[in-house]
This record gives C-alpha cells, sequence and structure tokens, in this order.
C-alpha cells in the first residue's frame, strides 16, 4: 500500500500537489500558510513569516510552507519557471488557509492566475482566502519603516 492510500481524504491532495511540484516546494505542503516567491526567501524573511504566523494563533514555526516560481537547484538548462496555471494547480491543491505573495514577480503570476490584479503592499483576497502581496518583503525588513508596514499589512490575516 503506498503512503498516499494510507492518508486522509484531506492530506491526500496536499501529498499529491507536492510530489507533482516538489522541485518548487519546500516545508510541509500541509501547513495552512502558502508563501509564495521568485526565489527561496532568505532565513531572515522566513523567520519574520513564521513568528508572525505564530504569533497569530497558525501554529508553530513550521506553519508556512514555501513555493517558489523557479525550481530550487535546478540548472539554466532545467530552470522552468511555473505559469499561472501550474501555479493557479498549485494553490488549489494545497489549499491554504492564507497566502502571502513576498515579492512582485509572484503577485503578479497569481494574479494572472486568478485572472485579476493585485495591489503590492496591500491586504487581498485569493478565491476568498486571506492573503497578502508584497512588492518585495525581504527587503522591508531592512529598514525599521519597513518593518512596521511589513507589520501593517500582516496583521490583515485573521487571528485563529
Amino acid at each position: 500500500m503506498t503512503k498516499l492510500a494510507q492518508s486522509n481524504i484531506y492530506s491526500a491532495s496536499a501529498e499529491e500537489i507536492g510530489g507533482l511540484f516538489g522541485d518548487y516546494l519546500e516545508g510541509n505542503a500541509a501547513c495552512p500558510v502558502l508563501v509564495l516567491s521568485e526565489q527561496p526567501l532568505d532565513d531572515k524573511a522566513r523567520d519574520a513569516l513564521a513568528k508572525t504566523f505564530s504569533s497569530f494563533g497558525y501554529g508553530n514555526a513550521n506553519t508556512c510552507g514555501y513555493a517558489t516560481l523557479h525550481p530550487a537547484n535546478a540548472t539554466d538548462e532545467w530552470d522552468v519557471a511555473l505559469d499561472p496555471q501550474a501555479l493557479f494547480l498549485l494553490v488549489e491543491g494545497l489549499d491554504p488557509v492564507c497566502v502571502v505573495c513576498a515579492d512582485e514577480a509572484s503577485a503578479t503570476c497569481l494574479g494572472k492566475a486568478y485572472r485579476t490584479a493585485f495591489d503590492l503592499d496591500s491586504p487581498v483576497r485569493v478565491f476568498g482566502r486571506p492573503a497578502v502581496a508584497f512588492r518585495d518583503f525581504a527587503a522591508m525588513l531592512a529598514t525599521d519603516e519597513g518593518k512596521q508596514r511589513a507589520w501593517h499589512i500582516l496583521k490583515s490575516f485573521p487571528k485563529r
């Protein structure tokens, strides 16, 4: 019996999507928060998001799953970026509670996937899910003013 056959109905889709998009995903595919970015986020940005969502009641430090538009560790020859249709399949297959677009490229691609445009550096909704779209979350963390602005945007997520 395969691992997928032993899973429950709620985790089966996430496991299938995790297998299909494994090169683009990092962390637990069934996390309540999906963080999208063009390339992997640095540790400082990941830590800030993990602490934020932990403080909102979404769980411990492993509450965020990460997806990139480009596969991790890909050579130029195998660097196939996700297109909007693939990103739609990834997001809907994982079915996260919340979505964070950490940069403009991911927000633009997600907007195309859902046939809309997202205002950057603001709260948005993705098929009814609370979400935020940042121009460059990691860069915002470089200044106190940027950190305050990022915190203000992230506070739009509901507490659990």
